[in-house]
C-alpha cells in the first residue's frame, strides 16, 4: 500500500477517510438488514453479531417455508398453484361479506352507555409525536417499506404533511385512502407441519400511515378500558393479567368439585375470529357502548378501505378488499375485538337474570365465563335445559357477530358428572370429552396439587429453548439477557398461578446456570466463575441482576393477598385461594393495614388496630372464634352494633374476659 511506504498526500487522507467511513456505514447497514430479517429483539446493538443475525434469518426463513400446500384431495407443490389456493382462502374469509339473520337487542341485553366524547378530539401535533416516540424502530415494514426508526429520525422533515394528512382523517375524509391502507399478510405456521391454508396463522403488516392512525385511536381508547369492558376478560387491558382468567377457571372448578355441583367446564375457540367479526355488529357495539360519530366514522373509513395482498415464500399475491374481520398485527384491532366479545358475557348474564340457566353455587354468586381475546371458557350446568339455553347463545352470538364456536376444537371437562349427565351432554354438545388435568390458557389447569409428571413438561419446555439458540455466538452478557427475559419469563409466567416445588426450581436454576457460564444445559462447579447466590443479587450490589427463583415465586404468590385486598374488581375475588402458609404469615407479619370505611379490612387477621392485629392484642380471645368469622368478618361489620362481640363463642375463662375488657377500652375511641 502507498502509506507502507511514503506519506500520503492530503487528497489522498482525504479519500481515505472518506472510504472509510463509508466502509463502515455499509457495514453497519449490512448488519442492521441482518437483524431485521433475524427479528431478534432481546440484543442491544452494541452485542449485535452479523453471524448469528444471519444464522436465525435462515432458520426463520426455513420455518416459515411453503414447500407444499393441501387442498382437498390435491398436493399443491408449484408456486402458481399455492398462490391460487391461498388466494382463493383469503378471499373467501375476509374478502365476502355474509348476511347477518339475526341481530342483538344491546340495550335490552343491558350492555351500558359511556361518556366518551374526548375521542372525538382531534389530533394534536404532540399526541402524534408522542406515539412516534413509542413505537418500536426496526419491526418488520408494511408495504410501504417504512419503519418507526424512519419516522423518529425524519419527523422534524416530514411533521407538517404528516398532521394534514392525519387532519383529513379526523375530516373523514378517505377519498382514495386505500393507498395508504395496505397490508401484506404473512403466513406463520401453528404448528409443525402445517399443511392447510387455516393452519397458518395470518399476520398482517399494515402501511404505515395506517398503522399510526390506529396506534393513536388505539392509545385513546386504552384509557378508558378498563372501565368498560367487563372484568372477567383480561386480555390486551393495561392492569389486567391473564393469571386472572387462569385463576379464575381453577379455583371456580376447585370450588364447584369441592361443593360436589356437577357441572361442565366448557372450552370454546372461536373459528378464525379476528378475520370473520361482522363490521355492523361491530358499529352496533360501538354505538351502544356510547362513541361518538366521529370516532365510528373513522372506525368505518378503515375498515371499508382496507386491502390486503398475502405473502407467500416471499411474493404478494392479488390484492383482496375487505369486507368483514380485523387485521392482526393492527394495534386497535384487538381492543375492537374485546368490546364485541364483551356482549357474549351480557348475553349469559342476562339469561342466567331470567332464570334461563341455573346458578353455578348456592353460596355465591360465580363468574360463568371466562374470556382471554378468542379463547373462552365456560361453566354450564350438565341438564338438558342449559345444555341447549347455552348452545342457543352460541348460536344467536355468531349469527348476529360471525363469530362461530369450532365444535372440532372445542372440549369439555366434567366436574362432579355422573354416567347419565355424561350420556346426555354427548348426545348434544358436538364436541370432545376431556379431564382434569388439562391446559388452558398454556397453564397446567388441576383440581388438586400439581404431580411431578404434570409439571415437568414445563421444565423440558425451557430446556428446549436451550437448543435453539447459538450460544458460542453470544456474549456472556447476551446469555444474560437470555437468562433473565426468556428463562426467567417464562418462569415467572408459570409461577404467577401455579406454585412450583423446589425440585422444579432446583431443575430450572440448572438450566439458568449452565447457558450463562458455558452456553449449556449442565455445567460442572468449576465453569462456575461466581457462587449463584452472588449472581442473584442486583447490579448495584454486585450481582448479575438475575432473579432469584425461590424470593421471585414468594413474592408472586404474595401478589395474589396484596390483590384481593387492594383491587376488589379482580374476578376471582370471593373465591378460596391457596396460598402457602408461610407465603401468607410472612405477608400478614410486614403489611400494615390503614383503614378507611372498614370494607375490606379484616377485623381479626389485620393489623389494623395501632398498627397490630387483635390476635397479637387479644390472642385468648381468638382461640374462641370460629375460624370461618375470622377469616370473613370485616372492621365495618364487627364494628356495627359491636358484632364482634357476637362472636366469641364457648366458656369465657379469667383470661378471656381480661382480654375482652382491654379490647373493649381500645375499641371504644375508634370511629369510622
Amino acid at each position: 500500500m502507498a502509506q507502507d511506504i511514503r506519506v500520503l498526500s492530503q487528497a489522498e487522507l482525504w479519500l481515505k477517510n472518506r472510504l472509510k467511513k463509508q466502509a463502515l456505514l455499509l457495514s453497519s447497514l449490512k448488519r442492521t438488514m441482518a437483524r431485521l430479517r433475524s427479528r431478534i429483539s432481546w440484543l442491544k446493538e452494541g452485542d449485535a453479531n452479523t453471524k448469528l443475525f444471519h444464522l436465525h434469518a435462515r432458520h426463520r426463513k426455513r420455518k416459515n417455508f411453503v414447500a407444499r400446500l393441501v387442498d382437498g384431495d390435491h398436493s399443491l407443490t408449484s408456486h402458481a398453484e399455492k398462490a391460487a389456493c391461498v388466494d382463493r382462502f383469503y378471499t373467501n374469509l375476509i374478502g365476502k361479506c355474509v348476511d347477518r339473520d339475526r341481530v342483538i337487542d344491546l340495550d335490552a341485553l343491558g350492555l351500558p352507555s359511556f361518556e366518551l366524547s374526548e375521542l372525538d378530539a382531534p389530533f394534536s401535533e404532540q399526541e402524534v409525536e408522542d406515539i412516534i416516540k413509542s413505537i418500536p424502530a426496526d419491526k418488520a415494514p408494511g408495504p410501504d417499506g417504512f419503519t418507526g426508526r424512519f419516522y423518529k429520525v425524519c419527523w422534524p422533515i416530514i411533521k407538517v404533511d404528516m398532521m394534514a394528512a392525519i387532519s383529513a382523517v379526523w375530516g373523514r375524509k378517505f377519498d382514495n385512502f386505500g393507498r395508504l391502507n395496505s397490508a401484506y399478510i404473512t403466513m406463520i405456521p401453528k404448528n409443525d407441519g402445517a399443511e392447510m391454508v387455516k393452519d397458518f396463522r395470518p399476520i398482517s403488516l399494515v402501511h404505515s400511515f395506517a398503522k399510526l392512525i390506529t396506534k393513536i385511536l388505539a392509545n385513546r381508547l386504552a384509557k378508558r378500558l378498563n372501565e368498560m369492558v367487563s372484568p372477567n376478560q383480561s386480555a390486551f387491558i393495561k392492569g389486567r393479567f391473564v393469571q386472572d382468567n387462569f385463576m379464575l377457571v381453577q379455583q371456580t372448578s376447585r370450588l364447584l368439585h369441592q361443593q360436589h355441583k356437577a357441572s361442565l367446564l366448557y372450552k370454546l375457540d372461536i373459528t378464525k375470529a379476528f378475520d370473520s367479526i361482522s363490521w355492523p355488529f361491530l358499529v352496533e357495539v360501538l354505538k351502544q357502548l356510547g362513541f361518538g360519530q366521529i370516532w365510528r366514522d373513522i372506525i368505518c373509513g378503515l375498515l371499508t378501505s382496507s386491502s390486503t395482498q398475502v405473502m407467500l415464500n416471499g411474493f404478494p399475491g392479488q390484492h383482496i378488499n375487505h369486507r368483514r374481520g380485523l387485521r392482526q398485527g393492527d394495534p386497535l384491532s384487538p381492543l375492537l375485538f374485546i368490546l364485541a366479545m364483551d356482549v357474549l358475557v351480557y348475553m349469559f348474564s342476562k339469561a342466567e337474570e331470567e332464570g334461563l340457566l341455573q346458578q353455578l353455587s348456592n353460596r355465591k354468586k360465580l363468574h360463568r365465563i371466562s374470556l382471554y381475546a378468542d379463547d373462552v371458557a365456560l361453566f354450564v350446568h350438565p341438564s338438558a335445559a342449559d345444555l341447549s339455553i347455552t348452545l342457543g347463545i352460541l348460536q344467536l352470538f355468531g349469527d348476529a357477530s360471525g363469530l362461530r364456536n369450532n365444535a372440532q376444537k372445542s372440549n369439555v371437562i366434567p366436574i362432579r358428572c355422573s354416567m347419565e349427565d355424561m350420556v346426555e351432554t354427548q348426545g348434544l354438545l358436538p364436541c370432545g370429552i376431556s379431564s382434569f388435568p388439562c391446559r388452558y390458557l398454556g397453564l397446567p389447569l388441576s383440581l388438586y396439587k400439581l404431580s411431578r409428571q404434570h409439571l415437568q413438561p414445563f421444565i423440558d419446555k425451557i430446556a428446549d429453548q436451550l437448543s435453539n439458540w447459538k450460544a458460542d455466538l453470544l456474549t456472556k452478557a447476551g446469555r444474560r439477557t437470555l437468562v433473565q427475559h426468556v428463562l426467567t419469563s417464562m418462569t415467572v409466567y408459570m409461577a404467577m398461578a401455579v406454585d412450583i416445588p423446589q425440585w422444579g426450581l432446583d431443575a430450572i436454576d440448572r438450566l439458568r446456570k449452565g447457558f450463562l457460564w458455558r452456553g449449556r444445559k449442565k455445567v460442572n462447579g468449576g465453569h462456575c466463575l461466581v457462587a449463584w447466590r452472588k449472581v442473584c443479587r442486583p447490579l448495584q450490589l454486585g450481582g448479575l441482576g438475575i432473579s432469584s427463583l425461590k424470593e421471585l415465586c414468594w413474592a408472586l404468590r404474595m401478589r395474589w393477598l396484596w390483590l384481593s385486598r387492594t383491587d376488589p374488581s379482580r374476578p376471582w375475588i370471593g373465591l378460596p385461594m391457596k396460598i402457602p402458609k408461610k407465603a401468607t404469615s410472612f405477608f400478614n407479619e410486614v403489611v400494615l393495614t390503614v383503614v378507611g370505611d372498614g370494607a375490606s379490612t379484616k377485623f381479626w387477621k389485620d393489623k389494623w388496630l395501632h398498627g397490630k392485629k387483635i390476635a397479637d392484642l387479644a390472642p385468648r380471645i381468638l382461640a374462641t372464634i370460629p375460624r370461618r368469622i375470622v377469616n370473613s368478618r370485616t372492621v365495618i361489620e364487627a364494628l356495627t352494633n359491636r358484632k364482634w362481640i357476637a362472636d366469641i363463642k364457648g366458656a369465657l375463662s379469667v383470661g378471656v374476659l381480661i382480654d375482652y375488657l382491654q379490647l373493649w377500652e381500645m375499641l371504644s375511641a375508634i370511629e369510622l
